[in-house]
């Protein structure tokens, strides 16, 4: 059988990577390219092939491009190809007779690769199988991040930013691999955060673009695509205490929230980012949102890794555990161990080393009858909400949360021996999470305490950026990696017509 070559030299580069047209067409389908007898295959059944031209024992010929990765038959009196047939009894002897293309041989993988996910598109006349657009997205992701590499550099994007710090520690861990981290757009809800970053936060740079957008309410193709993309879906539907107020039995049940991850998911096709860098409470984990949130990534060819981390690895006064979901494309994620995220030793071995200099006259030292007459009557109730006093000598203090400023009963609350008590100042918040404490100078109180409340531990994600970083600075760069040979395609040797409990041969022989 000859196979018309469309081209066969081909620079990588000149590949098609974004959205392709379609034209006119009676039919799409979604299919893989098979094996058979260990040749790769191309295989269609019935459908639309009568209504494109594509009968029994008409005639067509395959065309092969690489440049544009396309595989096509046309129907052609002259050509060497004939459509096959299976044949079924049906009611009153009739016999119905159902088109099948097949398509074998070694040479269609030199076009889609083996094994791989392919679009075939049915027009009158013409049938062409092209890369899946999951295979497509996959490419030129990997492409991008490998170029980008090469070049010295990652780009990032942030959804759910908050003032930016788990942005600014992946882009202190990517940079401590030796990686510029370029911050191309940050995305929150909440204004009052973003400005934070967009003050204060070093990576936020003037060629930032910020979003002021609910994810669900966002364009996505306003953003344009990013290597790494890190997300922080809201916590507060997926926490006990958050459950518990909303009296919510399901997170999904949210009122504002539950259409985050239909935002976020949204927002990923559009952008493709070769890594994904997810974190939430350690309660999300089962959750309904996340199930669909890490199907949906694996189908789409990443990678999944996942790690619980607290405050030893951290080095962090503050205790807080987060679970962590990593997703790298496939074609990136090889050698890389979620083990390599580094343990860093304390800043700060205990409170007092971590606290602002404030006088023991400072109004701020009170006696808090309140929360002391509270904590009584919660007692005798036989209520577990107990006062949350540690001395300047603690080594390690609970989570500290987004609504800190308003001094409830369980909040870590610093007291001295006269009984008098104080809250952490927006600088020793920030501190006992290991962010760096300029990061809300300047900022109202009640603010600053809000953004470092629904913040990370500082060291979760610039560990995180340096393995990744690492990882990523190591991989081949484009034009280095290693090709796998294929296999010419065998001579055809035309199929026998198949009745109805056939199956069909192939048609190449080995």
């Amino acid at each position: 059988m000859q196979i018309r070559r469309i081209r066969t030299l081909i620079d990588p580069s000149e590949r098609p990577t974004g959205p392709r047209r379609v034209g006119a067409h009676a039919q799409v389908s979604y299919t893989r390219l098979g094996q058979n007898r260990g040749n790769p295959r191309l295989w269609l059944e019935g459908l639309r092939l009568n209504r494109c031209g594509f009968k029994p024992g008409e005639r067509f010929r395959v065309e092969l491009d690489l440049v544009n990765r396309q595989v096509r038959l046309k129907l052609d009196p002259n050509g060497d190809r004939t459509v096959s047939q299976r044949q079924r009894q049906v009611e009153d002897g009739e016999v119905r007779r159902t088109p099948i293309i097949d398509v074998t041989g070694g040479a269609l993988a030199e076009v889609l690769g083996e094994g791989t996910r392919v679009r075939a598109t049915l027009a009158a006349g013409e049938i062409v199988f092209d890369l899946h657009p999951v295979e497509l997205a996959i490419e030129a992701r990997e492409r991008r991040t490998r170029e980008h590499v090469a070049q010295g550099f990652l780009t990032e994007g942030t959804l759910c930013a908050g003032a930016g710090v788990s942005t600014l520690a992946l882009h202190d861990g990517i940079k401590a691999q030796g990686l510029e981290s370029r911050v191309d757009w940050i995305v929150d809800r909440d204004h009052r955060y973003l400005e934070i970053a967009a003050v204060n936060n070093p990576a936020i740079t003037a060629d930032t673009r910020l979003y002021e957008a609910a994810l669900e309410e966002l364009e996505p193709q306003l953003l344009g695509s990013q290597d790494i993309v890190g997300l922080s879906l809201p916590c507060t539907a997926h926490s006990k205490a958050g459950k518990a107020k909303r009296k919510l039995d399901n997170p999904e049940d949210h009122p504002t929230d539950a259409l985050a991850v239909y935002g976020a998911l949204r927002i990923i096709d559009a952008v493709n980012p070769s890594v994904i860098v997810s974190e939430n409470v350690a309660d999300a984990r089962g959750s309904a949102t996340y199930s669909i949130f890490m199907s949906y990534l694996n189908a789409q060819g990443y990678v999944m890794y996942e790690a619980l981390l607290d405050n030893e690895q951290a080095g962090s006064l503050e205790n807080r555990t987060r679970w962590w979901l990593i997703g790298i494309s496939r074609g990136l994620a090889e050698g890389f161990d979620i083990e390599s995220v580094p343990t860093y030793a304390r800043q700060y071995a205990s409170l007092d080393q971590a606290l602002e200099d404030i006088g023991e006259d400072d109004p701020r030292w009170r006696a808090y009858e309140y929360l002391a007459d509270k904590a009584l009557r919660d007692a005798a109730a036989g209520k577990n909400f107990k006062p949350n006093v540690v001395d300047a000598s603690a080594t390690e203090v609970n989570g500290l949360t987004r609504g800190y400023a308003r001094v409830r009963q369980t909040d870590v609350r610093l007291g001295r021996d006269d009984g008098l008590q104080r809250l952490l100042t927006p600088v020793e918040h920030a501190r006992a999470k290991g962010i760096p404490d300029y990061l809300v100078n300047g900022f109202p109180v009640s603010v600053a305490h809000e953004a470092l409340g629904q913040s990370i531990l500082f060291n979760h994600a610039k560990g995180l950026g340096e393995a990744i970083g690492a990882h990523l600075r190591d991989l081949p760069v484009v034009g280095q990696l290693p090709l796998k040979p294929v296999a010419p395609a065998k001579p055809i040797v035309e199929p026998a017509e198949l009745d109805e409990h056939e199956e069909p041969e192939s048609s190449f022989r080995p």
